[in-house]
C-alpha cells in the first residue's frame, strides 16, 4: 500500500494542552474502551439477566452471530474466501489484494450512489463479513469465549492482509482505498469497523490468540503493525481527503475518532485524535468549526432535514465516545449548543406528525431517541441539569408511549433505565423559523385535538448543501394531509433529480420570465434567502388572536440574467371555527427586465383539478413548457432550467379576466374523500394552465406513484400592483366548503385585499382581510374602512357587527365608528 508504513501529514500539528494529562491516563486504560471498557462488564451483564430490552438486543447480537460462527467452523477457508480476493492479480503464496469496488456512467467513474449490484457486489462483501467480525467481537467482550474472537481475528486479520495491497488514491477531492473514487463512502461503510474489531478483540490478541491464515492454511499469530498502519490509513482518508463546509466532514469523523482511539501509540492516538477536536485541515472540519454551526440555543444543522439531525446524532455520539475516553474535556460544557439542537425537528411537524419539508430532505423522519439519550448521558457526565432536564422527559414520554426501544449493542453498553422524570407534551409554538432555510411557518391546532382539523403552512427557501433552487416555495396542509405539496427527491444524479426535483418548477412558487434558476454556490444550485418582513405571531412569543396569524417575506430571484425580479409574499391562516379555516396566499412579483412574464405554481397531491368557472375553455399546449426541454445538462453544474419540460397534459386557456374558483379533489384516501377549493379573484392579462406534474415523493399511497395535478397562472406584465391572489379552503367530503364567495378589494385599480364571506358550521361571517406591502395605506370611503399597515382582518356576524378585529402589523385601522391605534407591538386583537 502506498505510503502505508511511512505516512505523513499534510498539515501542522499543535500539541493539545491537556496532551500531558490525557497521555498518562491513556497509558492507564486497557483495551477495550472505543465504546465500553472492561470494568463495564459486569454491569452490563446484570442488565441482560433484568432488562428485557437488553437481554433482547443480546440475543439478538448472540443470534447473529452463533449462526456465522457455525459456518465458519465447518469450513473456515471457505468462509474467509467469501472474501471479495482478486485471485487473478496477486503472487503465489500471498494475500491477494482486494476487488476494487467502483461505479462508472457513460465512460466516468462516478459515486457509489447509483451503483448497480454487479458493481456493489465487493463492497457488500466486505461488509457482511466485517460485520460479522464486529458482531463476534462483541460477543467475545461480553462472554469472554474465545470462539468468537477466533473468528473474528481472522477476519480482521484476512482483511489487513489484503487490504495492503491496495495503494490509496492520489485524489484528495474523494478519492479512497478499496473504492478508488468514494472514499467518502468507503469510511463510512468499512472504515469505522475495523478499530472497533480490534479494540474488542485487543485481550485475545494480547493473550498470543490466534488467526486463521488461508495462505499458510495454519493458525498464525496477529499481525498488531500492519494493522496498525491500516488504521492510521483510515484515518488518514477522513483528514486528509474529501471537502469541508458540509456534514461530509460529520459523516468521516466517526472513521476518524475510532481510527485515531484504535492506534496504541499513545502520542499518535492524541495526534490523530486532535483532527476529530481542535486541529482543521482543507479536507475536513474539526468539532470546534462543526460547532460554529450551532451559534445559538435551538439552532441546527444548516442542511435538509434528514442531515440536519442526523449529523447533530453523530457528533453527539463521538463527544460521547471521546469524553468517555477522556472525561476532562468535558465536551458538553464546552457544546451545549449541539445537545440542544437534537430536538428542534419535533417542532417542525405538521398536525398529522409529517415534517415540513425543503431540499432534499424527507418527508417522514423519526426522532433520534438514541441520540437523545447520548445526550442526556453526556448533560449527566458533565453536570448539565438543563440539559438533563431537557432530554428526560423527552425519552420518558417516548419509552411510555412505545415509541423508543433500544435496540443498539452501544444502547446495550452504556444506558440504562435511570431516566426518572415526569412525562410531558411537547407544546407546539403557534409560528417557528428554520433561519438558515428561509422558513416561516405558522400552524394553528384545533381545540378538537383532531389533526385533521389542524392548519399549518410555510414560506420558504435558501441555499445550502442538498438545497433546491426553488425560490419563495410554499406548502400547505388540510384535512389530515399535505396537500399543497413539495415534490421531494428521490435518487441522486439522475434526470429527474438533476433537472426538475431540484429547480424552481418542482415547488409551489413563482417563476419570472420562464428563466428563475440556481447559480453559483453548491453544484449551482445558488439562491436568495427568503427574508422574513414581518409575522405574528413572533417566534417565542404568545399569539394576540386564536384564530389569525400571518407572515410576510421577500425574495430576490436575481441569478442567472433573465430574470431580475423582486417579490413578495404575504401568507395567512384564518379559522374561523374548530373544525374550518382557509389560507389566503398574495403573491407580488416584477422585473427589472422588458417584456416580463411571471408563472405561479401550486402542486397539489390529487386525483384531477375541476374548474367550477365554466367560461374558463382550456386547450391543449403540450409545447408550452418545452423550450430548455433538450438543453444543455452536466451532472452537478449545469441544469435544464426552471425544469417544466417535464409536465404532461398541459391545458392551457386564453387571456382570461374573470375570478376563478378551481377544486383539487383526492378521492384514494381513506376513509374519506378531500378537496382543497382554489378562489382566485380575475385580473388582466392572466392565462391558466393545467398540467401533470411528475409523483410527489413519499406522499401517501397511491399518490406516491401517480402524477400530481398542478394548477399555473401566467401574468404577462408585472404582478406587483396586481399581484398573484389565491384563497385555499381545504374540507372532506363529510362537510361542505364554508367560503361562499371572495372579491377584490382596490383602490384606484390597486389590489388592497379580499372581502370573503363565510358559512361555517355555526354562523355566517363577513370577512375584510386587507393584505399589504409595509406601511402602505388603504382607504375605502364606501366600507368605512382606513388602515395603514400590512396585515389586518376585520370579522362580521351575520348582521354585519363586528364580531372581532386582528391587526397583525399595522399603525391605525379604522372600520366605521371603531378606530384602533397599535402600541409599540403593531398588533392588536379584540373580540367584540
Amino acid at each position: 500500500m502506498k505510503d502505508f508504513n511511512n505516512i505523513k501529514l499534510k498539515v501542522t500539528f499543535l500539541v493539545l494542552v491537556f496532551l500531558g494529562i490525557t497521555n498518562l491516563c491513556a497509558q492507564q486504560l486497557e483495551r477495550p474502551f472505543i465504546l465500553v471498557k472492561s470494568s463495564e462488564r459486569s454491569e452490563i451483564l446484570n442488565k441482560i439477566e433484568t432488562e428485557t430490552w437488553a437481554n433482547n438486543i443480546y440475543l439478538e447480537l448472540k443470534n447473529k452471530a452463533d449462526v456465522q460462527i457455525e459456518k465458519f467452523y465447518k469450513n473456515p477457508t471457505a468462509f474467509i474466501k467469501k472474501l471479495p480476493f482478486n485471485w487473478s492479480d496477486g503472487n503465489t503464496n500471498e494475500f491477494p489484494p482486494f476487488q476494487k469496488t467502483d461505479h462508472i456512467e457513460n465512460g466516468k467513474h462516478r459515486n457509489l450512489d447509483n451503483a448497480t449490484d454487479e458493481e456493489w457486489q465487493p463492497a457488500e462483501l466486505l461488509i457482511e463479513n466485517l460485520q460479522t467480525a464486529l458482531d463476534c467481537s462483541m460477543m467475545y467482550y461480553l462472554t469472554q469465549d474465545a470462539k468468537y474472537a477466533y473468528v473474528a481475528s481472522s477476519i480482521l486479520y484476512s482483511f489487513t492482509k489484503s487490504v495492503q495491497k491496495s495503494e490509496l488514491s492520489d485524489w484528495r477531492g474523494r478519492g479512497g482505498l478499496l473504492f478508488p473514487y468514494d472514499g467518502f463512502r468507503e469510511v463510512r461503510e468499512i472504515g469505522y469497523k475495523l478499530p472497533l474489531i480490534y479494540d474488542f478483540i485487543h485481550p485475545y490478541i494480547k493473550k498470543e490468540g490466534k488467526a486463521f491464515d488461508i495462505i499458510k492454511n495454519q493458525n498464525v499469530y496477529f499481525p498488531i503493525s500492519e494493522v496498525q498502519n491500516v488504521f492510521q490509513t483510515y484515518a488518514n482518508i477522513s483528514v486528509n481527503y474529501g471537502h469541508t463546509g458540509s456534514n461530509h466532514s460529520v459523516l468521516e469523523a466517526t472513521s476518524l475518532v475510532y481510527n485515531a482511539l484504535a492506534i496504541d501509540d499513545v502520542a499518535e492516538r492524541e495526534k490523530w485524535l486532535s483532527y476529530f477536536l481542535t486541529e482543521n485541515t482543507e479536507h475536513q472540519d474539526a468539532l470546534n468549526v462543526m460547532a460554529l454551526n450551532y451559534k445559538n440555543q435551538g439552532d441546527i444543522w444548516p442542511e435538509t432535514s434528514q442531515y440536519l439531525n442526523h449529523s447533530t446524532a453523530k457528533i453527539t455520539k463521538l463527544m460521547l465516545v471521546a469524553n468517555r475516553y477522556q472525561p476532562s474535556l468535558k465536551l458538553a460544557r464546552q457544546y451545549p449548543n449541539i445537545l440542544f439542537a437534537l430536538p428542534r425537528l419535533e417542532y417542525f411537524v405538521y398536525p398529522n406528525g409529517e415534517i415540513v419539508r425543503w431540499g432534499d430532505g424527507h418527508r417522514n423522519a423519526r426522532a433520534l431517541y438514541e441520540a437523545y439519550e447520548n445526550a442526556y448521558l453526556l448533560a449527566k457526565m458533565d453536570s448539565l441539569a438543563e440539559l438533563q432536564e431537557k432530554f428526560a422527559p423527552l425519552l420518558k414520554k417516548a419509552i411510555d408511549a412505545g415509541k423508543y426501544q433500544r435496540k443498539s449493542p452501544e444502547a446495550l453498553f452504556w444506558h440504562t433505565n435511570s431516566v426518572e422524570t415526569q412525562s410531558t407534551t411537547v407544546e407546539l409554538p403557534r409560528t417557528d423559523r428554520v433561519y438558515h432555510a428561509g422558513i416561516v411557518m405558522q400552524r394553528n391546532l384545533s381545540s378538537t385535538k383532531n389533526p385533521k382539523d389542524g392548519l399549518m403552512g410555510f414560506i420558504g427557501g435558501a441555499h445550502m448543501v442538498h438545497g433546491h433552487a426553488e425560490g419563495m416555495n410554499m406548502e400547505l396542509y388540510g384535512e389530515g394531509q399535505v396537500l399543497g405539496v413539495d415534490h421531494g427527491r428521490k435518487k441522486y444524479g439522475k434526470d429527474l433529480h438533476e433537472n426538475y426535483s431540484r429547480l424552481y418548477a418542482a415547488h409551489n412558487t413563482v417563476i419570472v420570465n420562464g428563466s428563475s434558476q440556481g447559480e453559483g454556490g453548491w453544484v449551482n444550485l445558488g439562491i436568495n434567502t427568503v427574508q422574513l418582513i414581518s409575522m405574528e405571531p413572533k417566534v417565542g412569543e404568545v399569539a394576540v388572536s386564536p384564530n389569525h396569524s400571518f407572515s410576510q417575506t421577500s425574495f430576490e430571484d436575481d441569478k442567472g440574467d433573465k430574470a431580475e425580479a423582486s417579490q413578495e409574499r404575504t401568507l395567512a391562516l384564518i379559522r374561523t371555527s374548530p373544525t374550518t379555516g382557509y389560507y389566503v396566499d398574495v403573491f407580488r412579483s416584477k422585473s427589472r427586465l422588458p417584456n416580463e412574464y411571471h408563472d405561479y405554481l401550486y402542486h397539489n397531491i390529487a386525483d384531477k383539478l375541476i374548474f367550477e368557472t365554466k367560461k374558463l375553455d382550456l386547450k391543449k399546449t403540450p409545447k408550452r413548457y418545452m423550450v430548455n426541454a433538450n438543453g444543455e445538462w452536466k451532472r452537478n453544474q449545469v441544469y435544464r432550467n426552471p425544469g417544466w419540460h417535464f409536465f404532461k397534459k398541459v391545458k392551457t386557456s386564453q387571456p382570461f379576466t374573470e375570478s376563478v374558483k378551481a377544486t383539487f379533489k383526492t378521492e384514494k384516501l381513506h376513509p374519506e374523500t378531500i378537496f382543497m377549493q382554489l378562489h382566485i379573484p380575475g385580473f388582466q392579462n392572466r392565462e391558466f394552465t393545467t398540467v401533470k406534474a411528475p409523483i410527489t415523493f413519499e406522499s401517501p399511497a397511491p399518490y406516491d406513484e401517480l402524477p400530481t395535478p398542478t394548477l399555473i397562472i401566467r401574468n404577462k406584465g408585472e404582478a406587483w400592483t396586481n399581484p398573484f391572489v389565491v384563497v385555499f379552503e381545504p374540507f372532506n367530503e363529510n362537510e361542505k366548503p364554508t367560503i361562499q364567495s371572495v372579491e377584490k378589494l382596490e383602490e384606484n385599480n390597486i389590489y388592497k385585499g379580499l372581502k370573503i364571506e363565510s358559512k361555517t358550521p355555526t354562523e355566517k361571517l363577513t370577512q375584510y382581510v386587507i393584505t399589504q406591502s409595509k406601511n402602505a395605506v388603504y382607504t375605502d370611503k364606501n366600507l368605512g374602512i382606513y388602515f395603514k399597515g400590512t396585515f389586518a382582518v376585520i370579522t362580521l356576524n351575520k348582521n354585519n357587527d363586528v364580531k372581532s378585529i386582528y391587526i397583525g402589523e399595522g399603525e391605525r385601522l379604522s372600520y366605521k365608528n371603531v378606530t384602533i391605534d397599535t402600541d409599540n407591538s403593531k398588533t392588536f386583537f379584540k373580540s367584540y
